[in-house]
């Protein structure tokens, strides 16, 4: 799909999200938000969506809801000390669109045709009791080995070599599949890379506008005494104003 197809999302959108996907897996919310963004595409359609166009996509809807900024928030692993640091989703969202297409290389011995994991093949992973086991589902799901003979080779029956190669080609099929940023600690020096998790981050900033419209809510209705629906109706704008008055 493309960027432009993704709309922000309405007040009512954002409490349905909250409600409804409070006890599902990240992958499940992360396709919640996208099908609030994008009302008139299929199902199966997002779900199909690579990993890394997924997580565009909701930088996208994020974008188009709450702005570009980002105030990302991180604890330092020596002293322990906050750490704040802004973000912009202009130069993740300026990547092509084009990334997390399917490739073949040849390494070990083997020919693997490879495609980036998908929302089905991260909610089968994280079905999974342990990391080694989802790393070998995505990997049963994303590779297709064919040995010198043209025969097939099962995954799990690949050199531990070959298995490590696909799974790095994977990652690099689509550079925002897995994002992380250098970071320095202000405090007592320490570096490291932090890993940025957007389904996770997105569904943190959910939960604090959830519960901000959840107040704004409460406080107009005792007020005025108008229903849910009319109050998350009206503009952002327009319900501050309301509030105002409120006291």
């Amino acid at each position: 799909m493309a960027r432009g197809a993704w709309r922000g999302l309405s007040g009512a959108d954002v409490l349905h999200i909250w409600e409804v996907g409070h006890d599902l897996p990240s992958g499940e919310r992360a396709l919640l938000v996208l099908a609030a963004a994008a009302p008139d595409a299929a199902f199966d359609e997002l779900a199909r969506l690579p990993l890394g166009a997924r997580d565009r996509a909701l930088l996208a809807v994020r974008t188009a809801t709450l702005g570009s900024r980002i105030d990302a928030f991180a604890q330092c692993p020596a002293c322990a000390g906050a750490l704040e640091f802004p973000l912009d989703t202009g130069p993740l969202l300026a990547g092509s669109e084009a990334g997390g297409r399917p490739q073949t290389m040849r390494t070990g011995g083997y020919l693997l045709n490879l495609r980036p994991p998908d929302c089905r093949d991260e909610a089968a992973a994280e079905r999974c009791v342990d990391v080694a086991s989802a790393e070998a589902v995505l990997l049963a799901a994303c590779v297709c080995a064919t040995g010198d003979d043209g025969g097939p080779v099962p995954v799990e029956a690949l050199p531990d070599s070959v298995r490590r190669a696909a799974a790095d080609a994977i990652l690099a099929l689509d550079p925002l599949t897995d994002v992380s940023f250098d970071v320095t600690c202000a405090d007592c020096g320490c570096g490291w890379s932090l890993a940025f998790d957007v389904p996770a981050f997105l569904w943190q900033e959910i939960g604090h506008h959830a519960r901000r419209l959840v107040g704004e809510v409460a406080t107009l209705a005792r007020a005025y005494g108008w229903s849910e629906h009319d109050i998350l109706a009206m503009s952002p704008a327009r319900r501050q104003s309301y509030l105002a008055w409120a006291g």
